[in-house]
C-alpha cells in the first residue's frame, strides 16, 4: 500500500508475517528465506543496490532473500491529485542500481514510477541504472496492425532510454523484436521462465503430453517447451497449434487444431493470461478434439475483467503462472 509523502519507505520497514508475505508457502519452505533484519546487506552485490518499486514487492523481496541481501530504502508515495511521489533514502552516487518493478495494471501508474525512479537514479549520480522489468506492459503492440497507430512498444523504449536507463532485464517479452527497439547503449536480456514450467510438469504423471500453442505467433515457445519436455523424460511429447481468427481485441471468432491431442494430455503454452478469452476457448476446443485432460502454463498472470470466471466455468484441469505479476488470492482455482 502506498502512503502520503513521508511514509516508511520501503525496503527499511517492520519485517512482514513470520514465514514471509501471506500465500508464499514455498517461501516458506525454503531455507534462504529469512526476516530481512537477518539478511547481511549487500553481501553480494558488493556496491550494488536493489530497490523495489510498488507493482510487486513480494517479489522483490523474493529477490532480494535469494542474493542475501535486503531491498535498498525508497519512498512511493502519492499527492492527493495522484502525483508520484519518490525519494530514495541510501546514497547512489557511484552505485549500480537494480530497479525491480513491472509494468502491468495500472500499467500506465507503474511504468511513469518506474521512469521516475530510472531519472532519480540519473539525477543522483548513480553508476549504472538496470531496470529489472519482469512484465513489459505495451509489449503487444509491437508494430501498426492499421493506420494511424502508434507502435507503443518502441515509444515506451524510447522513454526508458531518455531517462537514462543502461540496461534492461525482462522475462518472456511477448515479441523479441523489442529488444531491437533499444538503442545499443542499452543491451536488453530476455529471460525465459519455461524452466518454471518444466520442473512442475515434470513432476506429474502425464500421459503422453502434448504441447499446444494458442497461435501461430506462440509456435516457437511451444516448440522449445516441448523439447524441455522430451529432454526430461517425455520420450513420446508432441507439439499442436490453434489457428484462431479474433473478430476484435480479446474476443476470438474460431479455432483450428493443427496436430494430434486424443487421448493425450495438453499443457497450452503462452507467455501470458489477459481476460483469458483465448485461453478458455482453446481448452474447449482441445476437449472436443479428445484431449485427456488440459492444463496451461503463462509466464505472466494478469487475469483482466472476467478472467478468473472464465476459468472457473472452463474444461482446464490447472493453470501454472510465475510470480512476475503480483496476483491476489481467492481466485478459485489452483494456480
Amino acid at each position: 500500500p502506498l502512503g502520503p509523502p513521508g511514509a516508511p519507505p520501503r525496503g527499511g520497514g517492520p519485517p512482514g508475517p513470520p514465514g514471509g508475505p501471506p500465500g508464499c508457502e514455498k517461501a516458506q519452505e525454503n531455507p534462504l528465506w529469512r526476516s530481512r533484519e537477518s539478511q547481511p546487506f549487500a553481501r553480494k552485490l558488493g556496491d550494488a543496490l536493489l530497490f523495489s518499486g510498488s507493482a510487486n514487492e513480494q517479489l522483490g523481496a523474493a529477490v532480494a532473500e535469494r542474493l542475501s541481501t535486503r531491498l535498498g530504502r525508497v519512498s512511493v508515495s502519492r499527492f492527493a491529485d495522484g502525483e508520484v511521489n519518490i525519494q530514495f533514502l541510501d546514497s547512489l552516487r557511484g552505485k549500480d542500481v537494480y530497479l525491480i518493478q513491472p509494468t502491468s495494471s495500472p500499467v500506465n501508474d507503474h511504468l511513469l514510477e518506474l521512469l521516475l525512479m530510472v531519472s532519480t537514479c540519473r539525477r543522483a549520480s548513480a553508476k549504472k541504472i538496470t531496470a529489472v522489468i519482469p512484465y513489459f506492459g505495451y509489449a503487444r503492440q509491437d508494430r501498426k496492425m492499421n493506420s494511424r497507430v502508434p507502435i507503443s512498444a518502441a515509444d515506451v523504449a524510447r522513454m526508458m532510454e531518455a531517462m537514462g536507463v543502461d540496461r534492461v532485464v525482462a522475462v518472456d517479452l511477448h515479441c523479441g523484436q523489442i529488444q531491437g527497439f533499444f538503442g545499443p547503449r542499452v543491451p536488453v536480456d530476455n529471460v525465459e521462465a519455461q524452466i518454471v514450467g518444466l520442473d512442475y510438469f515434470e513432476s506429474k504423471d502425464l500421459h503422453k503430453p502434448v504441447v499446444v500453442s494458442p497461435d501461430a505467433g506462440g509456435v516457437y515457445r511451444a516448440r522449445k517447451f516441448q523439447e524441455g519436455m522430451v529432454g526430461r523424460g517425455y520420450k513420446e511429447c508432441s507439439i499442436a497449434m490453434l489457428i484462431k481468427r479474433r473478430v476484435r481485441a480479446n474476443e476470438v471468432e474460431s479455432m483450428d487444431l493443427v496436430g494430434s491431442v486424443e487421448g493425450r494430455d495438453a499443457i497450452i503454452v503462452d507467455d501470458m493470461i489477459d481476460t483469458a478469452g483465448t485461453l478458455v476457448e482453446a481448452a474447449r476446443e482441445l476437449k472436443s478434439k479428445g484431449a485427456r485432460r488440459v492444463f496451461a502454463f503463462a509466464t505472466h498472470g494478469l487475469f483482466s475483467g472476467p478472467a478468473i470466471d472464465r476459468i472457473q466455468k472452463s474444461a482446464l484441469e490447472e493453470v501454472v503462472i510465475t510470480d512476475t505479476i503480483k496476483v491476489g488470492g481467492g481466485l478459485g482455482f489452483r494456480v
